[in-house]
């Protein structure tokens, strides 16, 4: 149970979802209330749905941001060659 308030205390968000499906997880192995493992079943679905939605934007934001310092990098040796290419034409 430590885990899981450490981790609602530091105020993020995955890692409080992580240490909560944990502990359900740990839960629902101990259980021995039909009912009670329903319930247990049921949330920690919903919680690995949450942490895979989170996951899921984490990948696409670290996508997008691969692909502009991509387009960076491409415009930039655009230039370089640009200039280059300047350099040679006056020496000639």
């Amino acid at each position: 149970m430590a885990k899981l308030v450490e981790a609602a205390k530091s105020g993020d968000k995955r890692a409080t979802l992580v240490a909560l499906r944990d502990k359900l997880a740990e839960t629902i192995q101990n259980c021995d209330s039909g009912r009670d493992m329903a319930s247990n079943s049921k949330r920690l679905m919903e919680v690995m749905s949450e942490i895979e939605q989170i996951d899921a934007e984490a990948e696409k934001e670290r996508k997008r941001i691969e692909a502009e310092k991509t387009q960076k990098i491409s415009k930039h040796d655009r230039l370089k060659q640009k200039y280059e290419n300047r350099q040679t034409a006056t020496d000639v």
